[in-house]
């Protein structure tokens, strides 16, 4: 009975992994252009496009430099092609108070909520004694 089992385990699982279905492989996607530029104080601006109609632009920038409240404020955008053909494009804001999207296939009150909540205060940490 124990040299059965574990045949019968093994055979269970070859069966199962048999009928799962297989993904076409797909053909890479050309980058038309890619541009990545560091600045001294750590913040960026990046690009890129594809031949398959996707892009990408994205903006860094130090705020509050050399204080606590120090941190990235980054704008930017992407841009692809859904399964209707149709371009979607994506614009966007995000720092220390959160990720803010934006655009005409994001649902507004989505983009509504997320700007209420990156405009709240923050949140003081209370140290127990």
């Amino acid at each position: 009975m124990c040299k059965i089992l574990p045949l019968f385990v093994l055979a269970v699982v070859a069966a199962c992994c048999h009928g799962l279905p297989v993904e076409p492989e797909r053909e890479p996607i050309a980058i038309l252009s890619s541009e990545i530029n560091k600045k001294a104080n750590g913040g960026y601006d990046t690009q890129y496009s594809g031949a398959d109609g996707t892009s990408r632009k994205e903006q860094a920038d130090l705020v509050d430099e050399g204080t606590d409240e120090e941190a990235l404020e980054v704008k930017g955008s992407y841009k692809y092609i859904n399964d209707l053909g149709e371009e979607v494009e994506v614009f966007y804001t995000a720092g220390k108070n959160g990720f803010v999207p934006y655009g005409t296939s994001i649902n507004p009150e989505i983009t509504a909520v997320a700007q209420a909540a990156k405009d709240l205060p923050k949140q003081v940490k209370v140290e127990k004694a």
